[in-house]
């Protein structure tokens, strides 16, 4: 196993981070749950996420920090090649949904 953390800073207001997490996850978990993905909110600002890659399990947890939207997760060893094509696609997922949230929110 090997254990990422990874920071996406979102300029937001927390109430705006969690809304946009909350609708993130919501999505997601209507679009992907039959392949697999698992979540669940613990508090307000945490989620535990869970997936399943080629019969590999892989668990995350989220926390909705006030400047940050922070993911750690353990990557077991056959997943670690794809470590970085991960980080990325979860950052471009995640900032499509602050992006929105920053167009939708009043001068």
């Amino acid at each position: 196993m090997s254990h990422i953390t990874h920071d996406i800073r979102h300029g937001l207001s927390l109430d705006q981070a969690k809304r946009v997490a909350h609708a993130a996850l919501d999505d997601y978990l209507a679009r992907y749950s039959s392949r697999g993905l698992r979540a669940a909110w613990s508090s307000e600002t945490r989620a535990e996420v869970e997936v399943a890659v080629k019969g590999v399990r892989l668990a995350a947890v989220v926390d909705v920090l006030p400047d940050v939207l922070r993911v750690d997760a353990n990557v077991p060893f056959v997943l670690r090649a794809f470590k970085g094509t991960a980080i990325a696609t979860v950052e471009r997922e995640v900032q499509k949904w602050i992006d929105r949230e920053k167009t939708q929110a009043p001068a």
